[in-house]
């Protein structure tokens, strides 16, 4: 079972109901060291930079947390001089270092069986981000979104996370398997020809999310390794090391906090998501003194804190964002959460600004 550790940073302080301290598990870094070697950087002084002990490079289950993981891969772009540092990282992941879950993707009876459990169970991993898989006709994207409203964009963080999900979808459906489409949240970089030569198909940067679009045939096929008894062996296997993974009401509460701020859902809906039942839900839910509807309301305050300070959204717009029937009912809502109507807390946060 993966570790916790205090790594030497303090996270970054901040008000939000829904962004959790998230963690990321260093097996998927396991390659850091030896691409830093290639620019001859040592990697045990790029880790002690950002107040990472050295000797966490040996010891891939202990769990990061995602301040340090995102300040890692910006230190280790500044001191390579690297743009694209990310990139050429997420292109050294393979399913083996997914432990458990990579060899059940590996095993799984298809692709779309595979990605569903690469989103169901990402809190084994990276418990700072949500992984969905969308489908539009023909047309299938796997998305990344991270969920650390504390930290300024992480460039290099997305950049890494789209370059995974490539490498893995390669190792699921073969080395010449290429996305229709790439996403990146980020503007484009000065030198794009890097991106272009590793994903080989069009790139559309600054988007408002980031991740791989592709045909949905590819669902339909079958890795290399299936195999229906492995498959359940392991499905087993790390259906356990999930369930230790949420223990508690603290942990699972996060999960779903992240879960409604990507997506408007209902109780039923989010359970499932989440892996779990209702009943389930509902009873770490009361155990730790809410309800889902208190949750769900936390989250459309947060989201609408962020919307009306930094995008020009109207506050009509806003509302049916957040999935409010009309006007009136966001603005009665909002002003039960602050005190104060949309208009004024918009024009509050401009004159914060300007201070």
């Amino acid at each position: 079972m993966p570790t916790q550790v205090n790594a030497g940073a303090p996270f970054l302080a901040s008000a939000s109901p829904v962004s959790p301290a998230g963690n990321i598990r260093l097996a998927l870094f396991m390659a850091l060291p030896e691409l830093l070697s290639e620019f001859g950087q040592d990697p045990q002084t790029v880790l002690a930079a950002v107040g990472l002990n050295p000797g966490l490079l040996g010891q891939p289950d202990v769990l990061v947390p995602f301040e340090n993981v995102d300040r890692l891969l910006q230190h280790s772009r500044d001191a390579t001089g690297c743009e694209h540092f990310g990139l050429l990282l997420g292109q050294r992941v393979r399913l083996s270092l997914l432990g458990a879950l990579g060899f059940a993707m590996k095993s799984a009876e298809n692709v779309a069986t595979a990605l569903a459990d690469l989103s169901r169970y990402r809190a084994l991993h990276d418990q700072s981000a949500l992984i969905t898989l969308e489908r539009d006709g023909e047309l299938v994207s796997l998305r990344y979104l991270v969920t650390q409203l504390a930290v300024a964009e992480p460039d290099q963080i997305y950049d890494y996370a789209v370059a995974v999900g490539c490498s893995l979808l390669r190792d699921l459906c073969g080395q010449a398997w290429k996305p229709s489409r790439v996403m990146f949240r980020r503007e484009k970089p000065a030198r794009p020809a890097p991106y272009e030569k590793f994903f080989r198909c069009q790139i559309i940067f600054d988007n408002d999310w980031a991740g791989l679009e592709f045909h949905s045939r590819w669902l339909g096929v079958a890795p290399a390794g299936a195999d229906p008894l492995l498959y359940q062996h392991m499905l087993r296997e790390i259906r356990e090391l999930d369930d230790a993974a949420r223990d508690s009401a603290e942990d699972l509460i996060s999960s779903l906090r992240l879960l409604l701020y990507k997506r408007h859902c209902n109780q039923g809906e989010a359970a499932a998501m989440l892996g779990i039942n209702t009943r389930t839900l509902r009873r770490h839910l009361t155990s730790a003194g809410t309800t889902f509807r208190a949750e769900l309301e936390a989250v459309r305050f947060q989201r609408a804190l962020v919307m009306l300070e930094k995008s020009g959204l109207s506050a009509l717009e806003i509302a049916e964002i957040l999935g409010y029937a009309d006007l009136s009912t966001f603005s009665h809502a909002f002003k039960r959460w602050s005190g104060v109507s949309p208009a004024h807390w918009r024009r509050s946060a401009g004159s914060r600004g300007l201070a």
